[in-house]
């Protein structure tokens, strides 16, 4: 991506769908401006303390002291980027070794399970091992090479009972077909097949599941020990003092009873894997978090606050997304800061949905005039308004006059169900502690919001 200098450019500028890291020229940095949410909590979290150099893991403290940890909050609130950013300022040898896991760019999305995420998390996890020339120990590859070997066997017999096709896997030779040699090279070639038969068809994957399911508690040992050589080879080769995991991608799965499955029907396996995780969470997922606080730790990660309970404007807010447009689109492209602004004003803090009004203010725009001008803005947020009041259902409009009239009373807005799915819809946005909630602008603007709520004729 690059930035746009023509109406013609904008769309690829604007892809909502590519979340930037901290090296790419669109990022910016929202830092002091999401309530309470501070990066130092999570770092302390992480067990990270802040050093001239950067970020430092100490492990004579924190050694056995293994961070299981949720990132959660809204769709599009930037949670992606912001794993991005931890997974360059942690990744030193001073600090972690940090294995990001996007499961929606490698797995299958339609039929994804917990099993599938961990094969896939020992398979970065070689294949990062490799790519930094770590010289692990060879009884550890050797065990778990010959661990594989045998489950790979009980897979196949799996296969063959019901008349499929046997896993080839090249075990004992030099594997070619991974083009890699030696006991990493046969491991980590064992692991690509396997993930690969997981986004196969649903019998072959449910072979390799069940297979690995049934020896769970086996299979959490040896992955654990597995784990703690590398964290030693790390410290002994100064690459690293822990492997960190990022694990993002989850709310991209077909359904959220799969995302369900996977953090809560899983939750045993996921604690009996000892290594320091993160993990994004759901926005789903967020009422089960007393019960999620059992077996982790949970910090929110709201939408950037851009204007007050009154309606009054954060200035620092709107200037760090004014910044967020100019990184991605040259201003000669509006006709005035004001239209910027106001695409601004209707984002609700989020550079998702601020992204989304740019593209669909840009498909108004005359090519002719080469400008999006405020009255293709106009258009743009009342069009994506009245699209999004379409499927509220009458009882869900009564809630909204509820929170309506807690706002201008300036009453802490709680939780309940029906907020909850207001809140997964996009209809509600949450800020600060959770507790101020404000009815999405764009659906301020809605004919159908204005009637049930407002009164307007």
């Amino acid at each position: 991506m690059k930035k746009a200098f023509s109406l013609e450019e904008i769309d690829a500028a604007v892809n909502k769908f590519m979340p930037v890291t901290p090296s790419h020229p669109f990022y910016v940095n929202f830092d002091n401006l999401r309530g309470d949410f501070q990066e130092r909590e999570v770092m302390r979290m992480l067990h990270v303390h802040t050093v001239e150099e950067g970020y430092q893991f100490n492990e004579a403290y924190d050694r056995a002291n293994k961070t299981l940890l949720f990132l959660a909050g809204m769709r599009g609130s930037g949670k992606t980027s912001e794993l991005a950013k931890y997974a360059q300022i942690l990744h030193a040898p001073d600090c972690y070794f940090v294995i990001t896991c996007n499961i929606d760019e490698e797995l299958d999305m339609d039929n994804v399970q917990y099993m599938d995420i961990v094969i896939y998390q020992l398979e970065k996890l070689l294949t990062k091992v490799k790519e930094a020339g770590l010289k692990l120990d060879d009884s550890i590859l050797e065990s778990m090479t010959e661990w594989f070997k045998v489950r790979v066997k009980e897979i196949n017999r799996s296969l063959k009972a019901k008349g499929g096709l046997a896993i080839e896997t090249g075990i004992g030779e030099e594997d070619q077909a991974f083009s890699v040699k030696g006991l990493l090279g046969k491991l980590l070639g064992i692991t690509l097949k396997l993930k690969g038969e997981l986004s196969g068809s649903y019998d072959r994957a449910e072979s390799v599941r069940e297979t690995f399911r049934r020896r769970f508690s086996d299979f959490s040992q040896k992955f654990n020990a597995f784990i703690e050589q590398t964290n030693d080879q790390l410290r002994r080769e100064k690459k690293g003092k822990e492997v960190l995991f990022i694990i993002d991608g989850l709310e991209k799965t077909m359904s959220a009873e799969t995302r369900r499955k996977i953090i809560m029907e899983e939750s045993n396996r996921i604690r009996q894997i000892k290594v320091n995780t993160l993990f994004t969470l759901p926005i789903e997922l967020m009422k089960e978090e007393p019960r999620i606080r059992n077996f982790a730790e949970i910090i929110t990660f709201p939408t950037v606050k851009i204007c007050e309970r009154d309606g009054t404007e954060v200035d620092a807010a709107m200037k760090k997304f004014e910044e967020f447009v100019d990184q991605r689109i040259d201003y000669l492209l509006f006709d005035s800061i004001k239209t910027i602004r106001l695409a601004i004003q209707y984002s609700g803090g989020s550079p998702r949905q601020l992204l989304s009004i740019i593209e669909k203010a840009n498909w108004q725009a005359d090519s002719g005039i080469g400008k999006i001008t405020c009255e293709n803005m106009e258009r743009a947020i009342e069009k994506e308004g009245n699209a999004l009041a379409r499927y509220i259902e009458p009882q869900e409009f009564e809630i909204l006059k509820e929170i309506k009239s807690d706002l201008e009373s300036g009453a802490p807005i709680g939780f309940d169900v029906a907020i909850q799915t207001l809140l997964e819809k996009n209809i509600l946005f949450e800020y600060n502690d959770g507790t101020y909630k404000r009815v999405n602008p764009l659906l301020e603007r809605s004919k159908l919001y204005q009637h049930k709520v407002l009164n307007a004729s």
